[in-house]
């Protein structure tokens, strides 16, 4: 039970720091979505999002998509960080460069907070990589989608039976290989 407390007490103050950290991946999950929009086009977002759906909420499960993977992240990183953090401490310094856990997170040796800035320096970056790799298999698939009858014909038997459905196929299964 206590361990089901800290986990949840380190991921209410570790998602909003997460986000509130700085860098690329430091925009909400809505204005990531709203990138997305700009970059893609409104047709590709959708196919993306909401395919084959008629009046559905492609921003509402963008969002909601980027929200678990944010929390996911968060997750994965408090624990990769509490294993950084119980180990040796002459291992530790031995695999960063003669500095202590706290030396490498926080401002200091004295670092109170090294164990939060840790989780959102991990969350903040497996975020980008994944923002990356999605932008990335959408552009891949964008191009390879073409723009003749033809191409997208065998785009679509491609990845799928249906138009609507083979662009967010094609960019699942290109950005997991990313």
């Amino acid at each position: 039970m206590k361990t089901l407390i800290a986990t949840l007490a380190v991921l209410a103050f570790a998602v909003p720091a997460a986000f509130a950290a700085g860098g690329a991946s430091a925009a909400s999950p809505a204005q990531a979505c709203k990138t997305e929009l700009k970059t893609m086009g409104a047709a590709d977002f959708k196919a993306l999002y909401a395919p084959g759906a008629k009046n559905t909420n492609a921003m509402g499960k963008c969002v909601s998509k980027h929200q678990k993977a944010a929390a996911a992240n968060t997750a994965n990183a408090a624990k990769t960080c509490k294993a950084e953090q119980d180990m040796k401490e002459a291992d530790f310094r031995a695999a960063h460069d003669g500095k202590s856990f706290a030396e490498v997170y926080g401002k200091n040796a004295n670092d109170k907070n090294a164990y939060g800035k840790c989780v959102s320096a991990k969350a903040s970056a497996a975020s980008a990589q994944q923002e990356s790799a999605t932008m990335k298999a959408s552009k891949a698939c964008k191009t390879e989608r073409g723009s003749t009858t033809e191409s997208r014909a065998a785009f679509t038997a491609k990845y799928g039976g249906k138009a609507s459905s083979a662009f967010g196929k094609c960019v699942s299964a290109k950005s997991k290989t990313q």
